[in-house]
């Protein structure tokens, strides 16, 4: 469930190499171009109150109102490639449309922003995002999504609260906070209402923990619904010819709760609609106003270590090893710092993802380490998984 994977982040630094889908069927798309001639023939049905609904009807629906809340399950690809459609449609009708994301932090606006302008290219976004560290998913299935915006024109908010404070909630609640942090979120953080404070403590109790740690875990969500919820409000109160399509987990958005209750409750005349993507099997009755039908689809896999890797400032290193992993089988060991693939030097997360984003499994990569207690850097050729 989306919601118990982001407290997991929140409360670890490990990485687990991205993986996957096994069941998906896999889109060739290397380019912004494929995606768009994909979804040129591309109408999704979808699920109104029981009944089917064609693609065009649906986006008629949506149109009437300002806000679209669109949730995902944040590694499928087809869920992205949905909100795209979506996004693409509304915008046919309106041009006046901004794009709300999870997947960057609010701090990093200014650099959004500036990958938007053309000052800097995408390899610069993702490092002063920081978004390996923050996010992790594979950036390809939001590409299509930021290249559109851009090509457009189109506004892009960061919207999320900085991982370092919902880290420290997590640990402490908002008593943890120094007063310039606390500044940084709404001035209010209200508590679930009863029926979502039931579905979060089931999440919760999936991995049993003390009374504490379930007070914070429901108010980390708090700080996330809310912190997007006041950054919409805050385009669009001062741009009120602009209307916004947001694209979150669809446990922000669902049930009546999180962001689109927030929105409405602190601006009773804005008006909110949300569409969550679906297998038709997985459909849930009353969950949100849409469901739009899908089936799992997957980007080409990129070429894997099969490590779990820990950060710190200006080092990467190795905290575990998947048994019989590539790295294993190339002579890597846990702890070693990796400072370079091939001739690309990595100090982060970001160099290392974007490095191995070039390779495809089978492939060879020259890892160069260094080794706990040994001067000189060590070189591996890993034959990626």
């Amino acid at each position: 469930m989306i919601i118990k994977r982001k407290w997991l982040a929140a409360c670890c630094v490990a990485l687990v190499w991205w993986a996957a889908n096994v069941n998906a069927a896999v889109l060739e798309h290397r380019h912004v171009q494929d995606v768009l001639a994909w979804l040129g023939s591309y109408q999704p049905q979808a699920l109104h109150d029981g009944k089917r609904l064609a693609f065009p009807a649906l986006i008629g629906a949506l149109d009437a109102h300002r806000v679209v809340f669109v949730g995902e399950t944040h590694d499928r690809y087809d869920h992205h490639l949905n909100q795209l459609a979506i996004l693409q449609a509304l915008h046919r009708r309106n041009p006046q449309v901004a794009i709300g994301v999870e997947w960057f932090q609010q701090p990093f606006q200014p650099v959004v922003d500036a990958w938007l302008a053309g000052k800097i290219d995408e390899a610069e976004l993702l490092r002063r995002t920081e978004y390996f560290d923050r996010w992790r998913y594979d950036y390809r299935m939001l590409r299509p999504i930021m290249e559109y915006a851009k090509a457009n024109g189109l506004p892009v908010m960061a919207l999320n609260a900085p991982t370092e404070l919902t880290r420290k909630v997590a640990q402490g609640g908002l008593e943890a906070l120094s007063s310039s942090q606390r500044a940084q979120l709404p001035a209010s953080i209200s508590p679930p209402d009863p029926a979502y404070r039931s579905r979060l403590e089931k999440v919760f109790a999936q991995h049993a923990g003390a009374q504490h740690q379930l007070d914070n875990f429901m108010l980390v969500q708090r700080v996330w619904d809310e912190t997007m919820a006041q950054n919409v409000i805050r385009f669009l109160q001062p741009n009120p010819q602009w209307r916004m399509v947001v694209f979150s987990g669809s446990g922000h958005i669902s049930h009546g709760a999180g962001i689109p209750q927030d929105v409405t409750q602190q601006r009773p005349d804005i008006s909110v609609t949300t569409v969550a993507s679906s297998d038709e099997s997985d459909v849930q009755a009353e969950t949100v106003d849409y469901y739009l039908l899908t089936k799992p689809l997957a980007l080409p896999a990129t070429g894997r270590l099969g490590v779990k890797l820990n950060t710190a400032p200006n080092a990467v290193t190795i905290g575990a090893m998947l048994e019989n992993s590539a790295a294993q089988r190339a002579g890597l060991q846990t702890n070693d710092r990796i400072t370079a693939i091939d001739a690309l030097s990595v100090t982060s997360m970001s160099d290392l993802m974007l490095a191995l984003a070039r390779y495809k499994p089978g492939q060879q990569a020259q890892v160069t380490v260094q080794r706990q207690g040994v001067a000189d850097l060590a070189a591996y050729n890993v034959v990626l998984q």
